[in-house]
């Protein structure tokens, strides 16, 4: 499945965009083996794939916005495009905060040379009506 270096890389991925949240003064509510937070809350699946709540990597709230921030780390490493992958895209794009009456923002951060492939990806399995709610985030720390 994953091998060790991949776990890791996804473990910088998901810490490298904790501080990205962080400077952008979101409010961070759970993030995955990130020291001083909880894990993140399985989000309700409305019917997307599997049916199964899904765990963000990173869950957050976005005060300036007033809204949901959900972020994802992917290492593109075959992790882009599976059936579990398309339903996380989907069920965290699906959040919706009643209160503020907004929809969540995922972000999503890759190694550079991946953002074509996930781009692509999105055209195809994505509704156009979510791309807006969809930033991909380029990892400053992984090169190429």
């Amino acid at each position: 499945m994953h091998d060790r270096h991949d776990s890791e890389l996804h473990q910088s991925l998901v810490e490298e965009l904790v501080e990205i949240f962080k400077q952008k003064g979101f409010r961070i509510l759970g993030a995955e083996n990130v020291a001083g937070f909880a894990p993140a809350h399985p989000l309700p699946n409305d019917g997307y794939g599997d049916q199964e709540p899904k765990t963000p990597d990173i869950f957050a709230f976005d005060e300036k916005n007033r809204c949901y921030a959900i972020g994802e780390a992917k290492t593109g490493e075959g992790d882009l495009e599976t059936d579990h992958a398309l339903t996380q895209y989907n069920v965290y794009l699906d959040q919706f905060d009643n209160r503020a009456g907004t929809r969540a923002t995922m972000y999503i951060i890759l190694p550079a040379t991946k953002i074509p492939e996930f781009n692509s990806l999105i055209t195809h399995y994505i509704h156009p009506d979510y791309w807006n709610h969809i930033v991909v985030v380029t990892s400053q720390l992984v090169r190429p």
